[in-house]
């Protein structure tokens, strides 16, 4: 296996990852629960909404 395979592998699989995660904020986010994220190297909870703003970039 290539560099190039590796690297585009690697992208596949981070935009799987991505996927995954902002697809659980959603469900999350309609049923009002929290999630815990990283801020400033401190585990917070936060709204699963608020989460899933940051998630999005908005």
């Amino acid at each position: 296996m290539t560099t190039k395979e590796t690297h585009s592998m690697a992208i596949r699989g981070l935009e799987c990852l991505k996927q995954a995660v902002l697809e659980e904020l959603q469900k999350k986010a309609l049923l009002g629960q929290y999630a815990i994220i990283n801020r400033d190297g401190k585990a917070c909870r936060v709204p699963a909404k608020e989460a899933l703003k940051i998630a999005e970039g908005k």
